[in-house]
């Protein structure tokens, strides 16, 4: 059986004359990884979304998404919020304001804040004060936020993305706060949960920031990174998340992470766009569990970029990138399972049952089949199907999926037919769903 990797779409062998082809999907009847609920979170883009809108967006990550934790306030506006005032300072002053704390945390299931660190990273002398701001924020939502991250991505701060001598200085800066608000933070309310940040694909830096904050990193609980990937930067795909993972563990020691942004990008793909994100984004989920990923929250859930948002501007209308992602909530969930043959395929079991996902690529026209015979698994309970509702495939589509059984060579198939593209299924991709028992 294939190894899981459902970063690259595998497209089905072309049948003969147009003939639609068959592709056998295997899934394993043993082991899994656990897929921890808190994977499916968002984050609340705080100057995206204005606060008379909050309601209406949090409705759509409820009912489409089904987003199970909120990031507070959704990147880099934690660096410049007044949390008292509910006011950006600066260059973002201007800006509609978005959800006060008091309101999110009201309608959230779960909720993670950002703490500042720009100051303290670029000045030492600002550690002090920016301590005391922490502890002030822990010692006020800590009843109700048990898991916080110090900054926003101090790889980027200060023009370090294109300067590795500023990069070096930024990662000393940032151990030097997390040495002291680190353990203040745990003593004001030992219950919280405390996030260093870290780039992913550089986890010789988190060995680096490990040394450096010496006896403060014992109060750091896990370690937050930024997940974007794709298939075609090398340097950041997918299915190295679960090897890139690994190599953080080890250099922290911290097993807790938090893919706290991630998103199937369109710097790191070759089309990005509608139905073929939505199954993008399936496919980095089933990456994300097999690394062992504890919390996760999605960027942008809101339609600040074309193609990876969940709903509309008004957010009436769900996206297939959102339907897809609280497609993988509602049925990804319990143990993930290795699955592979001739398509990608996700699985998961969850109690009695295992739900198959299965991204069509651009396959055309294909008959699969889903081997049951040494699974465990005797029949079908349901299947459906998610497309583009017209060319664009941005707006999202579902109908019931009929599901068969057939025997061949003495073993037993959940079988179906996927026709991308196809009559009534607007542009050429999908993604099918089969509930097994």
């Amino acid at each position: 059986m294939r190894a899981l990797a459902p970063g690259i779409l595998l497209a089905a062998l072309a049948g003969a004359s147009g003939q639609a082809a068959t592709a056998t999907i295997t899934i394993s009847s043993v082991g899994g990884m656990p897929i921890s609920p808190l994977l499916y979170g968002v984050n609340y883009v705080w100057d995206k979304v204005p606060g008379q809108d909050f309601a209406a967006y949090q409705t759509a990550m409820d009912d489409v998404a089904h987003a199970s934790l909120s990031r507070y306030l959704g990147g880099w506006g934690a660096e410049s919020y007044n949390w008292s005032a509910n006011t950006e300072s600066g260059k973002r002053a201007a800006r509609m304001p978005g959800e006060a704390p008091a309101g999110f945390l009201a309608a959230v299931p779960a909720a993670s804040f950002i703490t500042p660190s720009v100051a303290a990273v670029k000045q030492p002398e600002m550690i002090g004060d920016t301590v005391h701001q922490s502890v002030a924020l822990v010692s006020q939502y800590g009843g109700r936020v048990k898991y916080w991250e110090i900054g926003n991505e101090w790889w980027l701060q200060g023009g370090a993305k294109r300067s590795p001598a500023r990069r070096a200085e930024n990662l000393a800066g940032y151990a030097r706060l997390l040495a002291a608000v680190a353990p203040a933070m745990k003593a004001a309310d030992p219950s919280i949960k405390i996030f260093a940040m870290a780039d992913w694909a550089a986890p010789d830096e988190v060995a680096q920031m490990r040394q450096l904050a010496g006896a403060g990193w014992d109060a750091v609980d896990g370690i937050s990174v930024h997940s974007y990937c794709g298939a075609t930067d090398s340097t950041r795909r997918c299915v190295d998340l679960p090897a890139g993972i690994a190599a953080v563990r080890r250099a922290s020691g911290k097993q807790l992470i938090y893919a706290s942004e991630w998103a199937a990008v369109r710097a790191m793909n070759e089309d990005d766009d509608g139905i073929r994100n939505a199954g993008l984004t399936v496919c980095a989920l089933g990456d994300m569990a097999f690394a062992g990923i504890n919390l996760g929250a999605y960027w942008p859930p809101v339609n600040v970029l074309p193609g990876l948002a969940f709903v509309s501007g008004d957010y009436r209308t769900a996206y297939a990138t959102g339907v897809a992602f609280g497609w993988m909530a509602k049925y990804y969930e319990g143990q993930a399972l290795a699955a592979g043959g001739d398509m990608t395929a996700l699985a998961a079991r969850d109690g009695g049952q295992v739900n198959v996902i299965v991204p069509s690529g651009d396959s055309g026209p294909v008959h699969v089949r889903i081997l049951l015979t040494g699974t465990g698994l005797q029949g079908v309970v349901d299947g459906s199907v998610l497309f583009g509702a017209d060319a664009s495939g941005r707006v999202a589509r579902t109908a019931s999926l009929p599901v068969t059984m057939e025997m061949d060579d003495g073993k037993t198939y959940a079988a179906f037919d996927l026709d991308p593209g196809g009559p009534g299924r607007g542009a050429g991709y999908e993604i099918a769903r089969v509930t097994l028992r």
